[in-house]
């Protein structure tokens, strides 16, 4: 009895040895995951263990595919069948190749490229390793694609120029895009700023809570979130406040336009010697009778306190100001607040 031209025995010599091969290839899974792993685990080195995690998968399935095709020699089948199951096996080897270049990419990336740039105090490691093992994996996997058709007899060429077409066009569309992931590239590197920094930028103010492939996120003190492009922000001049080691104080105090010479002298000795004596304040220290204003004789006071936080500066200068209103007091010396004198004219 034969079918499709085919005896009974061959075909159940084409089924064992099929079978054959699905229980080898289960044999040699259960070596590469006990006994190999188990020799791997012990080694120092991450690159056998991501060698034995890339080669898992596709051993197996080369193992059933050979098996599988040394049987199909026990069968007679049509001309274009047999070339039907050589382009199907072409396929399935350079795809198990592919699987296996993509784990070996992602394995590399996550026990050595990753790790690496983590020890760095940049943002290198979120913000361009891991989009690039994206771009890499799926250009791996295009290319093992483009080669799986080319080996059944596709012609790619047509297909490469009308990539390079879109490719073109799509460049242009996404232009912007990827000027702006340029300039986040050269952000990190340059590191004008990092994440948490105080800056001041195009009109915005304040903390940056994100620096993205594409933007920059900077939440404002009324915790408003404003995200600018990498581009505009890689061309224009960014104040970054927390990297300075001192904050500036500049204010003026009024005194009564009857204050004496002698109280001015002594007001002007009290406010550099409380700021001098402050343990948060740093040179240069600067107290002046700078002008006559419309009600007050305005003294200008200038100093600097050391950048420890916000809440640092604002104590400082809370103490500071306390201070001198007390000493003031004690001397008997009047600050000034807008006053106006009227005359009237009595007509006779």
């Amino acid at each position: 009895m034969e079918i499709f031209g085919n005896s009974i025995s061959n075909i159940l010599i084409f089924v064992v040895i099929t079978l054959l091969g699905i229980f080898i290839g289960k044999i040699v899974d259960k070596i590469v995951r006990n006994y190999l792993k188990k020799i791997i685990d012990k080694t120092k080195t991450k690159f056998d263990d991501i060698i034995l995690e890339s080669i898992d998968l596709p051993i197996i399935v080369l193992v059933v595919t050979l098996f599988f095709y040394f049987g199909l020699r026990f069968l007679i089948l049509p001309d274009y069948i047999l070339k039907l199951i050589d382009e199907a096996v072409k396929v399935v080897v350079i795809l198990s190749a592919t699987y296996f270049a993509v784990k070996f990419i992602d394995g590399i990336f996550e026990h050595y490229l990753i790790p690496l740039t983590e020890k760095t105090e940049t943002e290198l490691d979120e913000h361009i390793i891991k989009p690039l093992k994206k771009v890499v994996k799926i250009l791996t996997i295009l290319l093992g694609i483009l080669t799986a058709l080319s080996s059944v007899g596709y012609d790619i060429t047509a297909l490469l120029a009308g990539l390079g077409v879109g490719g073109l066009a799509l460049a242009l569309a996404m232009q912007d895009t990827i000027k702006n992931f340029i300039a986040g590239i050269l952000i990190l590197i340059d590191k004008p700023f990092s994440l948490g920094h105080w800056v001041k930028v195009k009109g915005a103010e304040g903390i940056v809570e994100e620096i993205g492939i594409r933007s920059t996120r900077i939440r404002t003190f009324d915790y408003t979130l404003i995200t600018i492009p990498n581009s505009e922000l890689l061309d224009s001049a960014i104040e970054n406040l927390t990297v300075r080691d001192r904050r500036r104080v500049l204010m003026t105090i009024g005194l009564t336009y009857n204050t004496p010479v002698e109280k001015i002298k002594r007001a002007k000795e009290i406010i550099k010697e409380i700021v001098e004596n402050h343990p948060a304040t740093l040179p240069p220290y600067r107290v002046h009778f700078r002008e006559y204003g419309d009600w007050s004789l305005n003294l200008r006071v200038e100093y600097f306190v050391r950048n420890m936080g916000f809440d640092y500066y604002l104590n400082a200068v809370d103490e500071i100001n306390l201070k001198i209103k007390e000493e003031f007091e004690k001397e008997g010396i009047e600050m000034a607040f807008p006053t106006y004198t009227v005359y009237l004219e009595k007509d006779n």
